[in-house]
């Protein structure tokens, strides 16, 4: 019968260590250093500016390829106006109510061929603002990609 106790007893211990050294008996839950919770602020931070930069960055691509790019059948570019000035002070085109009180100006032509300068040239929807509706600048992202793989 001693022999049956002790084994009971040396079984009941055994259960015990058991039972208080498991993971679900240790409810102490620690408090992390001030360093990590410095350090989770800033990277929380950091995801919401790199997501409002994500966001600037499409509609800016949306804007490009909406309004400064033309495609043709095959070939994308950036629009530009080719133009050169003619005129001066004294010779050029005339401006002014009527002949005797005109005076001659410069002013800019468009040029087909050696232009002095370019242009940029914008989509007409861009300038009233109708264009830049969410969904059109979305669809105008895929162009601009496009083309900017042709030109590498």
């Amino acid at each position: 019968m001693q022999r049956l106790l002790m084994l009971v007893g040396v079984a009941v211990v055994a259960a015990a260590m058991y039972v208080a050294g498991s993971s679900a008996s240790q409810q102490v839950r620690y408090a992390p250093e001030p360093q990590v919770v410095a350090l989770e602020k800033k990277v929380a931070t950091m995801n919401a500016t790199l997501k409002q930069v994500k966001q600037a960055a499409l509609a800016a691509v949306g804007i490009i390829g909406t309004c400064y790019l033309t495609t043709g059948s095959s070939t994308s570019s950036i629009a530009a106006l080719p133009v050169t000035q003619f005129g001066g002070p004294t010779a050029g085109f005339l401006f002014g109510t009527n002949a005797t009180s005109s005076a001659p100006r410069t002013a800019l032509d468009v040029a087909t061929s050696s232009p002095q300068e370019y242009l940029q040239k914008v989509t007409p929807g861009c300038v009233t603002g109708t264009a830049l509706r969410h969904g059109a600048v979305r669809s105008r992202i895929n162009r601009l990609q496009r083309w900017i793989e042709r030109t590498r």
